[in-house]
Parts: structure tokens; C-alpha cells; sequence
């Protein structure tokens, strides 16, 4: 599981996997945090809220979207960065999960959105689950 942050004219790309889709998922989750905050705080600095998400959507590529889009509105709406999420029910076309997050003072990097352009879920050779993400910054 992980991400990489690839080369972009002027929006910001990233590159994701996992051995599953859930894994897949954290990865683009993890990679679109450390991108709006890259040193995370600790979880000992401050009260941690919990915050539900569920979505249903498409097919995986939209729901991966829907999802990291949904984060981000609560990153905005509550000035806060997660720090984790934990996955109660997710398949290819429904998300319900729970994120965990801290108050922050600011972003290091605003992300106006999550884009439908080449988010496209699919396995690879070796049997990973990988997507190209574009954020609009």
C-alpha cells in the first residue's frame, strides 16, 4: 500500500495502491492528508473528533472520489486533519466509515477538490489494486 506524488503541470497527481481495495483506499486517504498537512500532529496535542462518512456511488472509481471529496469538505468545514479512518462497510459501489481528526491552525497546501480525470480503479499484473488521482489545487 502507498502513494507517490507524480509530476503535474498544475494540479498535483498521485499514484496509489494496495492489496485491496480498502488498502487502495487508505493509501489515497494518507496521500491526500499529508499533502493538506505534511507534518501531522500528534494525537496527544489536542481532543480527536470523529466524524461519518457514507456514500454510495457508481462503480469504485467514483466512490474513491465521492469519498476523498467528502474528507476533504470535513477537513474544511471543521479546520481539521485526520489522522486515521477506519473502514466499517466498503465494496465497489458503497462507503460507510468513520474519520479521525485533530484542529488545525491552517493547511499547507490547498486542495480545491478531488477529480474524476484519471481516477480509474483497476488491478494490475501483480494483483494490486492501483489509481492515478488528479487534485485540484
Amino acid at each position: 500500500m502507498g502513494f507517490i506524488i507524480l509530476p503535474h503541470t498544475a494540479d498535483l497527481r498521485m499514484r496509489v495502491d494496495g492489496l485491496s481495495l480498502q488498502e487502495l483506499f487508505l493509501g489515497a486517504f494518507e496521500g491526500m492528508m499529508r499533502v493538506l498537512k505534511e507534518r501531522k500532529p500528534s494525537r496527544e496535542a489536542a481532543k480527536i473528533f470523529k466524524r461519518r462518512i457514507k456514500i454510495s456511488s457508481a462503480d469504485a472509481s467514483a466512490l474513491l472520489v465521492d469519498f476523498l471529496n467528502e474528507v476533504l469538505y470535513n477537513a474544511y468545514s471543521h479546520k481539521e486533519i485526520y489522522l486515521s479512518v477506519a473502514f466499517k462497510n466498503i465494496s465497489n459501489t458503497e462507503l460507510e466509515a468513520e474519520i479521525f481528526g485533530v484542529p488545525v491552525e491552517d493547511f499547507d497546501e490547498d486542495i480545491k477538490a478531488t477529480t474524476y480525470h484519471e481516477a480509474d480503479i483497476k488491478k494490475n499484473k501483480s494483483g494490486k489494486w492501483e489509481t492515478v488521482l488528479v487534485f485540484d489545487i
